[in-house]
């Protein structure tokens, strides 16, 4: 599927939001979720945008713990895999008790799935587990003022953590291409249908490696398997069932935004 956009400089940043929707396609595993975290005017929410069609997603300008249950979950049944939240500073923006809330709803989907949810003195129960990935931006300002809060319930581990910056030879780039009027570019968006991809032991091995060496928060079982899946839908990605090294290599390369470093691009 080629899609038009306007954004130069973040054609990494949407491969990698592309490859996690691919996970969400994955048949022998759980789609990976994504924070997405950078300074104002670095074109987060552009970025998330190029997805906002795909029948895959349930775009989501705003979203309550409610709406997690009664609207969101119904659609995952039916086979939307990601919510995309381009602004989750807005969702966070509400009263603090709804705010934590939905952040505790979120957590749920992303991991352990909804299955009987007993919420605001009503009862709803799902014939099996309901799970989604979440891709969301924010402001490094909004995030790191949540940060401890959130390792502390777990919400860091279950999304994988993308940081960047603008290096000022982009930002001069940036600022010709306003002076052009936006001019368009067509990219390729990948999609792909349900199917399993194998994966060799020793692909597997070098996965496990590349977890524990990026320091994780814990004890980074989380992340070994974000990291599989990631190289699962690389491999769709290219219209391949079966990993090859160069999957490894491609995630490898990416994983330098999977951090809090705010990589330069």
């Amino acid at each position: 599927m080629k899609l038009s956009t306007r954004l130069i400089g973040v054609d990494d940043l949407v491969k990698l939001v592309n490859l996690v929707l691919l996970t969400g396609r994955l048949k022998n595993a759980k789609p990976v979720s994504l924070l997405l975290i950078g300074d104002t005017e670095t074109g987060k929410t552009e970025i998330l945008e190029v997805f906002m069609n795909l029948r895959s997603v349930i775009w989501a300008n705003d979203l309550s713990a409610k709406i997690i249950v009664d609207e969101v979950a119904p659609q995952v049944e039916k086979g939307k895999t990601h919510i995309l939240i381009p602004d989750l500073l807005k969702i966070l923006g509400h009263q603090k008790v709804v705010a934590r809330n939905t952040i505790t709803m979120l957590n749920s989907i992303m991991e352990e799935g909804l299955k009987n949810v007993m919420f605001y003195g009503t009862q709803k129960e799902f014939k099996q587990p309901v799970r989604c990935g979440v891709i969301a931006a924010m402001t490094r300002a909004a995030f790191r003022a949540r940060e401890q809060y959130w390792k502390g319930i777990g919400f860091v581990g279950r999304c994988i953590l993308v940081s960047f910056s603008y290096s000022d030879a982009t930002k001069l780039k940036i600022h010709e291409h306003i002076r052009k009027n936006f001019p368009a570019k067509m990219i390729e968006i990948i999609t792909g249908r349900p199917t399993r991809v194998e994966i060799p032991a020793k692909i597997a091995r070098r996965v496990q490696d590349l977890a524990m060496a990026e320091t994780p928060f814990s004890t980074g079982f989380r992340l070994r398997k974000q990291l599989r899946s990631l190289v699962q839908a690389h491999a769709l990605y290219r219209g391949d069932t079966k990993v090859k090294m160069e999957d490894f290599e491609e995630i490898k390369r990416l994983s330098k935004f999977m951090n809090l470093d705010f990589h330069q691009i």
